[in-house]
């Protein structure tokens, strides 16, 4: 056989063997793509529930926010706030001893008027119970909380940021916290950083469940406002200068289960490999909660 002859027969052996590769990869694609289809899913109207956030702290009086919840995929705007707000309820606080009936207030926010429920007969207490009542639009609910013993930091202080650039303008707060021995302690936290409002942490809640009893040392990051574009920038640390306000709340347990579960539901939003988490509420009958604080506070002044 001559060079000229092998050469070609070489050319449509190679020739075929690649258009049989390019056959069988298109072959594939429409194999895989008469695989595919769209999914539609319909989702049902939402059961339209009571929503309460509620809550009444040592010291304090009680206030309960009333709305109602909303379909998943409704279309929410701004100026439609008002709408979820439920108004001329009957929302009744007691602790066993003292009854009152809360009064509907109507407050301006950001244009928006927006209703809350206000005691002016009862004062929460520490280790107190109090049963809430609601009756709005034909429905109860009902829900009962303690506002436990409040069990305060031992002290707190700040460090460094970077142990490797301890001239850096960022700083970490620690604080200091003896556990009860007795167990079922459950705590959230809020900061305040010079005339900014309490903000709560990303993750805001703690339990004693693997401290029990101890005395400890921790870092306390700082409270996110959630609306803020630059939320994770520098997250967690304050800076020299500030003046760092601590809230330590003690909380019940389902009140601790409340937050906890509605806080990794929050913050898993947008992960598509996120698990599905129930948020835990209290209220028999509808959604949300209502809980007693046992507040205490710190303030540290950073030098500049």
């Amino acid at each position: 056989m001559n060079d000229d002859v092998k050469s070609k027969r070489e050319f449509v052996q190679h020739g075929s063997t690649a258009e049989w590769i390019m056959i069988c990869c298109l072959a594939a694609v429409f194999i895989l793509a008469s695989c595919t289809k769209d999914i539609t899913i319909n989702l049902p109207p939402a059961q339209e529930k009571l929503v309460v956030e509620g809550h009444i702290s040592t010291g304090q009086p009680p206030y309960v926010l009333l709305s109602k919840n909303s379909d998943f995929y409704s279309t929410f705007y701004l100026d439609s706030i008002a709408n979820f707000f439920v108004h001329d309820a009957v929302v009744i606080v007691s602790d066993g001893t003292i009854t009152d009936t809360l009064t509907e207030l109507f407050f301006d926010t950001a244009g928006v008027t927006v209703s809350a429920y206000i005691g002016f007969g009862i004062i929460g207490q520490e280790e107190k119970t109090y049963t809430l009542t609601v009756q709005a639009e034909g429905k109860t609910l009902t829900s009962v909380t303690t506002i436990p013993k409040a069990n305060p930091l031992d002290s707190v202080w700040w460090q460094p940021a970077s142990s490797e650039n301890p001239d850096d303008t960022l700083i970490r707060l620690v604080c200091r916290y003896s556990d009860p021995t007795a167990p079922g302690n459950y705590v959230r936290y809020f900061t305040k950083v010079n005339s900014e409002p309490f903000y709560p942490g990303y993750y805001s809640t703690f339990s004693d469940d693997l401290v029990n009893g101890t005395t400890f040392n921790f870092t306390l990051d700082r409270g996110v406002n959630r609306s803020d574009s630059d939320l994770f920038n520098n997250y967690g640390l304050f800076q020299r200068g500030d003046t760092i306000g601590v809230g330590w709340y003690g909380i019940d347990r389902a009140q601790y289960d409340f937050w906890r579960t509605l806080e990794s539901e929050i913050n898993g939003q947008g992960n598509p490999f996120a698990t599905p988490v129930f948020v835990q509420g209290n209220i028999n009958g509808g959604l949300g909660i209502w809980g007693g604080y046992a507040p205490t506070y710190k303030s540290l002044i950073v030098p500049k």
